[in-house]
Formats: C-alpha cells, structure tokens, sequence
C-alpha cells in the first residue's frame, strides 16, 4: 500500500492507495510517527484511491482510530466506495468512526 500525506489547514490528509497486506495495521505507528505525534491532532482519512476494503484496509482505519485517540484527537474518514459504506456502516464499529461523503465535507470545522 502507498500513502500520500498533506497538512491542509490544520488537517493531516492521508490518501492510502493500492491494496493493504496483511501487517499494514501494525505500520501506521511507525509510518506516520511525525504526523501523529501531536496531542490535538486532526486526521482524515480519505478513502478515494483504495483498490478494495477489505479485513486489512478496515484494520488499518483502526490503528489510525487508535493512535489519534491516544492524543485526543479527532478522525475522520470521507469517500468511502458508496458500495462498501452499507457494509462498512452496518459493521459494529464502525459508529466509532466519522464518516463524510468527501474531503471538502470532512474539513468542516467541528461543531460543538
């Protein structure tokens, strides 16, 4: 799996691409150490370019979850394959993760 990664106006933008291997949840601390590092952070994960959700690809979202909520931070996932988003939201976890039809939707300031 390949990751691009860009701070956009106090937001780090992760677009994975490609397809997860099976220790790929396991890398985000390490691969992502200098942008998860911060208490506060604020994380998106957009989904656009993925090849497939699949067992893996949802235990990465859950290392990323994991690690933002270890800084109280805040996540957000956005351009979820609208075929996928009926499984994904059905799933029991998936209520943890907020979830926005785009990028620019998930960029929103948060609301009290």
């Amino acid at each position: 799996m390949k990751y691009r990664v860009s701070d956009t106006a106090g937001w780090v933008i992760i677009r994975p691409s490609g397809k997860a291997q099976n220790n790929e949840p396991l890398r985000v601390r390490y691969l992502f150490r200098r942008w998860l590092s911060r208490d506060g952070v604020r994380v998106i994960v957009d989904l656009k370019e993925l090849d497939q959700f699949g067992v893996w690809e949802v235990g990465l979202l859950t290392s990323f979850k994991r690690e933002v909520d270890q800084r109280t931070g805040v996540l957000r996932i956005c351009s979820l394959d609208p075929n996928l988003e009926g499984y994904f939201k059905k799933d029991r976890f998936a209520c943890q993760f907020d979830i926005y039809q785009d990028l620019e939707s998930a960029m929103t300031p948060e609301r009290k």
